[in-house]
């Protein structure tokens, strides 16, 4: 549990939260549910953007085999999850083609700055068959609308006073391939399949104000209408390869 977690005004958020909804399974745990639904020992699973730690840690250990890459070495070294990490790009993935079973990912999508290629590289790697869990911001929720706004040294340090974030998990971000549609079109583009999404809401990162986050509730009552969970913040996808 982070300082931000623990501190007060983010405890009395998260007792609103769970009055307006009680049993809610958050986006990361869904995608752990997601991941964990695919996973076998014989499973051979590969994690864009594997970072020091996953959301999806207990699957990935009972897989038969699992690889992930990043592009920080620091990272690479503090993660205990994979079997064998590698420090590469999603553009140019060190593997032979048909090498993985499944490929995940999680706050990853939004930092492609050419979406296509990785796209392409991920169906190369991807056996005939193979699936995939993507877990990513949606483009079209106010938090990456604003963002887009700001310039990316005042976020880092908003972030890091606000949210407690630390320094290591700021990276870039393009929302290239952050809706469903786009993901979709980059799939029919790569030899892949967009098997299904989710919208999953999350006003948790205006809990630095109670007032503000009571602002976020209503938002995501408002968005729990079919047509307009479109704008919730996250977006989960499952995609194959033909």
């Amino acid at each position: 549990m982070s300082e931000f977690t623990k501190s007060s005004r983010y405890q009395q958020c998260q007792a609103l939260f769970d009055r307006a909804y009680p049993g809610f399974r958050n986006a990361g745990d869904r995608y752990q549910d997601l991941v964990a639904s695919l996973v076998t020992h014989q499973t051979s699973l590969l994690e864009l953007g594997c970072g020091r730690a996953s959301l999806a840690e207990d699957p990935i250990r009972r897989a038969g085999r699992s690889a992930g890459i990043d592009l920080s070495l620091s990272d690479l070294r503090c993660n205990q999850t994979v079997a064998c990490p590698a420090m590469a790009d999603g553009a140019h993935l060190p593997f032979p083609a048909a090498s993985f079973d499944l490929l995940i990912s999680q706050w990853v999508i939004e930092h492609l700055e050419e979406p296509i290629r990785v796209f392409r590289e991920m169906a190369r790697v991807l056996r005939p068959g193979g699936r995939m869990v993507h877990f990513t911001t949606n483009a079209l929720n106010y938090v990456p609308l604003i963002s887009r706004l700001i310039p990316e040294t005042v976020q880092e340090g908003l972030l890091g006073r606000l949210l407690k974030r630390p320094a290591h998990e700021s990276f870039p971000t393009y929302f290239r391939a952050n809706t469903h549609r786009r993901i979709a079109q980059l799939a029919s583009q790569s030899g892949l399949v967009l098997d299904d999404y989710a919208y999953v809401g999350n006003p948790f990162y205006l809990a630095f104000s109670p007032l503000l986050f009571r602002g976020g509730l209503l938002f995501e009552k408002l968005t729990d209408r079919p047509p307009l969970r479109r704008f919730k913040l996250y977006l989960l996808v499952t995609l194959h390869k033909a």
